[in-house]
């Protein structure tokens, strides 16, 4: 499948013609996802905000739907024989920062914890294994180590069983055509809410009874089995669908206006407490992915978007996954100066919000920055030369 080569303006970015609008996305989906980890710092906010701002969780399938497309975009401009250098290049995308972060945060929770107890030693939760599984990208199969070690893990633990099983993916599409291939992920999507209710109604319970499992994973709201990549195939499938439909340049207004309703009914099943149907995070993402998918597709049809605020997402979309790491770390040392200082005289909780939001923000960007240069970066260019070797 070729791509329209009069896209609109383009950078280098990683090696290959990346497009702004994929910056764009990314830049979109760690604002929601700084959004979302900021309201929840903040109580007694208005209904509406609080729903706004927990939306932001589904940054994580914006994250999802741009990479798969970038990678298709990527996979069709290098046209490798050899998926090797492709595990290698994804490697040294994601190892490098990610193995940093298991041993930072390791410290900086003993730190944290020897200001609580007075004792220099890691959380009981800290155990050997979940060490090892992260090293090894597998903690997304282990429902005690999921999403500990590394704060937000989980989705990088769920991106790599992507990487595994994309190049199999690229060549199914690129054999199928977008209508087969569209049937293939409907039935994919389909074998995978079958799966998710045989775990939930038959093997879960069984699991509870014998004294297996303690706790229910089912997959409303965020939980083990929301976070796997059984669940999250469906978002990822949508990207490689929406690199599909790139060749089509027309994306009319009024599918901008349904792609706002499929957000605010997503919004709605994410947020509610009254129409819990145990699958609500099975849906919920589908429908935003395809909300996603259709944005990025207008945002592809505008061409180089010159406006300050275009540039500023693409500059955050960039340094994106250093922000996404960085961010928790952070937000623990900003709440702690807010409510020591700002928060005494600003007692309405949307502006408490908007200010941690903002802070957060700003001073996640300008460490990603120097974390981007100084760690991200060379172990790309390192994974490079590893291939040109």
């Amino acid at each position: 499948m070729s791509i329209p080569q009069n896209f609109f303006k383009q950078t280098v970015v990683d090696g290959t013609h990346k497009l702004q609008y994929i910056d764009i996305l990314r830049g979109l989906a760690i604002l929601g996802v700084i959004a979302v980890h900021s309201e929840q710092q903040i109580e007694n906010l208005y209904p509406l905000v609080h729903s706004v701002f927990n939306y932001g969780q589904l940054g994580v399938q914006l994250f999802f739907v741009a990479s798969a497309l970038t990678l298709c975009l990527s996979m069709s401009e290098r046209n490798e024989n050899s998926n090797f250098n492709f595990y290698i290049r994804r490697f040294f995308r994601i190892a490098p920062l990610y193995y940093i972060g298991i041993i930072f945060y390791f410290l900086w929770r003993v730190l944290l914890n020897y200001a609580k107890t007075g004792a220099a030693s890691p959380p009981p939760e800290y155990n050997v294994l979940g060490i090892i599984e992260n090293i090894f990208f597998i903690h997304g199969f282990d429902p005690r180590n999921f999403n500990f070690v590394v704060p937000g893990g989980w989705s990088i633990a769920t991106e790599i069983c992507f990487y595994a099983i994309f190049p199999f993916l690229f060549s199914v599409q690129s054999k199928l055509g977008y209508k087969n291939f569209l049937r293939f992920s409907i039935l994919v999507i389909t074998l995978s809410f079958a799966t998710q209710f045989i775990a939930i109604y038959v093997v879960e319970p069984k699991l509870i009874a014998q004294g297996i499992l303690k706790n229910k994973y089912v997959n409303d709201d965020f939980s083990f089995i929301y976070c796997t990549i059984l669940n999250q195939i469906s978002v990822f499938l949508i990207g490689i669908l929406t690199y599909q439909k790139l060749q089509k340049q027309n994306t009319s207004n009024y599918k901008i206006f349904f792609a706002f309703i499929l957000c605010c009914i997503s919004c709605y099943l994410l947020n509610t407490s009254e129409l819990k149907t145990g699958y609500n995070g099975f849906i919920y993402p589908i429908l935003s992915s395809i909300a996603f998918s259709i944005i990025a597709l207008r945002l592809s049809n505008i061409g180089f978007i010159s406006g300050l605020p275009a540039k500023l997402l693409a500059r955050i979309g960039q340094v994106s996954f250093s922000m996404y790491l960085l961010h928790f770390f952070i937000l623990d040392i900003v709440k702690v100066a807010h409510r020591r200082s700002t928060f005494l005289f600003f007692s309405n909780p949307e502006i408490q919000l908007s200010l941690l939001f903002l802070t957060l923000t700003a001073i996640t960007y300008g460490v990603a920055r120097f974390s981007y240069a100084f760690l991200e970066k060379p172990a790309i260019d390192y994974g490079k030369r590893f291939i040109r070797r």
